[in-house]
């Protein structure tokens, strides 16, 4: 009988550990480890320690791109940073369609509106536009917007000139800036990053 009643007692014990040190809560126990303070003494005040599984859900959401990504300098640059800002914009629940071109540091942005708005392009609306557009990348610096459906059509024909493998970026620049001086009423250089500018 002491036989059993010390076997069951070991047994009850090893599964009181296993259980124990299963559902441990030891991922951010604190853990002494010797540590030199700002004076060179070793001190062992406790260090947080984190489990992978924690650092993994404090971790943000990759995105597919980042939030800066730089000028567009490249006809490929150009076709993603051009269909990003076509989406961000579509998002407002003004606009209906978007037609975008990214070159440089200029942004041209053609729209059409929802059938349920009636307030054409108003001071209000060209600004969260412009803000759309410098959010979806930092470097972009003259955001020209219109709703003229003549010049959306050539935005929106620039923005396929792009798929053509043939197209170089100077001939999309060129283009670019001869429909960006439309929109302005006059000649248009590609301007620096240290200015911002937005026409209609």
């Amino acid at each position: 009988m002491k036989k059993k009643t010390g076997t069951l007692l070991t047994i009850s014990l090893l599964c009181t550990g296993l259980f124990t040190a299963c559902t441990s809560s030891a991922d951010t126990m604190p853990n002494a480890a010797p540590t030199a303070g700002p004076n060179g003494m070793v001190t062992t005040a406790p260090q947080a320690t984190t489990s992978p599984a924690a650092t993994q859900s404090m971790m943000p959401a990759a995105t597919a791109e980042p939030a800066t990504v730089g000028a567009a300098g490249t006809v490929e640059d150009a076709r993603r940073l051009s269909d990003r800002v076509e989406d961000e914009v579509e998002k407002l629940s003004e606009v209906d369609d978007a037609s975008a071109v990214v070159v440089g540091n200029i942004a041209l942005v053609g729209v059409s509106y929802d059938g349920q708005y009636r307030g054409g392009m108003t001071d209000r609306l060209k600004g969260m536009i412009t803000e759309r557009v410098e959010m979806t990348d930092k470097t972009i610096t003259a955001v020209h917007v219109t709703d003229s459906q003549e010049l959306r059509k050539s935005i929106a024909a620039l923005n396929d000139m792009m798929d053509d493998a043939n197209a170089g970026f100077e001939q999309l620049q060129t283009k670019a800036l001869e429909i960006a001086a439309q929109l302005t009423g006059g000649g248009l250089t590609q301007p620096g990053t240290t200015q911002k500018q937005t026409t209609t």
